[in-house]
């Protein structure tokens, strides 16, 4: 009993606590700060529309014990610019790893509070950004490839300090409950256990990008397939993604999902949100190999555009001279 519990506990410990080259969670870092600065920027141009005082929601709804919003103490256009502004600043700090920290806070701070000022205009990509920001507040990301790695230490900028990786954990885990929950919404419809779901998905014009061919919407058959290809390829995401044998396989299922939705139908900014939820399970010795392998390969590119061409041979005074004098003998000839 001993040994087992002893095994339990190094299991434990090793999965959360082992410390890892902060190469991975570096990789999440940058592509999540590109997203949410994305995120803030697409919020300009409806920004006093869906948040201001004068807006479609002009009263902030009422907010359930212990929830809260900055723009719940004020809703002037001045205020609702000044944190859209700060969020932006947070989300560039994220991306280029400037007090990584303090940028995650003002990124979390940011998107809860426009969530909560007027929750329905967002979807599940809104909140997964607020999720990611919160998990990085917590974690190692400015460690390695960030401004903060360059002050403190500039000469050792591409080393990956080790730390551990619960935070990742976390974010793994994230993956699963997603899928596990969005498994279980959609068994609750009849729509998706009757196999016609993504055929009714198919005809909502308003959210899609492209229309819909005719053969996909009126097909039992592919219908059937499409509708519990997704239930299964979900529930092989949230389990089989644990599997170290099988991760690339499902993940790369994973990708081809969400691609061919965002593609299709206009999801926000979920399917960029999950794909980088993807990447923290990306090795941290691949996550090293491959930036390494960047930095070498862009080296090699700036030796190549350096590199000067072959020497222009230029004629000598004599044989110039020599040329002239010939020239004048067959003239005169």
């Amino acid at each position: 009993m001993k040994v087992a519990t002893d095994r339990i506990r190094a299991g434990w410990n090793t999965f959360w606590f082992r410390p890892e080259p902060t190469s991975t969670i570096a990789v999440v870092r940058i592509v999540f700060g590109f997203v949410a600065t994305l995120w803030t920027l697409s919020q300009l141009p409806t920004l006093l529309t869906f948040y201001g005082p004068t807006g479609v929601l002009p009263t902030p709804p009422a907010l359930g014990p212990g929830a809260w919003t900055l723009l719940g103490v004020s809703t002037s256009a001045p205020v609702v610019i000044g944190l859209w502004a700060v969020t932006l600043l947070g989300a560039i700090g994220v991306m280029i790893g400037f007090r990584t920290r303090l940028a995650a806070i003002l990124v979390f701070v940011g998107v809860l509070s426009f969530e909560r000022r007027d929750p329905y205009i967002l979807n599940a990509g809104d909140l997964l950004l607020r999720t990611l920001a919160f998990y990085l507040v917590f974690s190692p990301a400015g460690e390695a490839l960030s401004l903060d790695r360059w002050r403190r230490a500039r000469e050792r900028f591409w080393e990956f300090p080790l730390r551990a990786p619960w935070t990742l954990r976390l974010m793994q885990i994230q993956l699963s409950v997603i899928y596990f929950a969005t498994l279980w919404g959609k068994l609750q419809g009849d729509r998706w256990r009757d196999g016609t779901a993504v055929s009714y998905a198919l005809r909502i014009d308003d959210i899609h990008r492209f229309a819909t061919p005719g053969f996909l919407t009126d097909s039992v058959v592919l219908s059937e397939i499409l509708t519990f290809g997704t239930l299964v390829l979900e529930l092989a995401l949230a389990i089989l993604v644990w599997n170290r044998t099988l991760r690339p396989w499902v993940l790369a299922l994973g990708v081809s999902l969400h691609v061919s939705i965002a593609f299709s139908i206009m999801v926000g900014f979920f399917t960029m949100l999950m794909l980088t939820l993807y990447l923290a399970f990306i090795p941290p010795e691949t996550a090293r190999r491959l930036i390494l392998s960047a930095r070498a390969a862009r080296r090699r590119r700036k030796v190549t555009r350096r590199r000067p061409g072959p020497p222009v041979r230029r004629p000598s005074t004599h044989s110039s001279r020599s040329n002239h004098a010939e020239s004048d003998n067959v003239v005169r000839s």
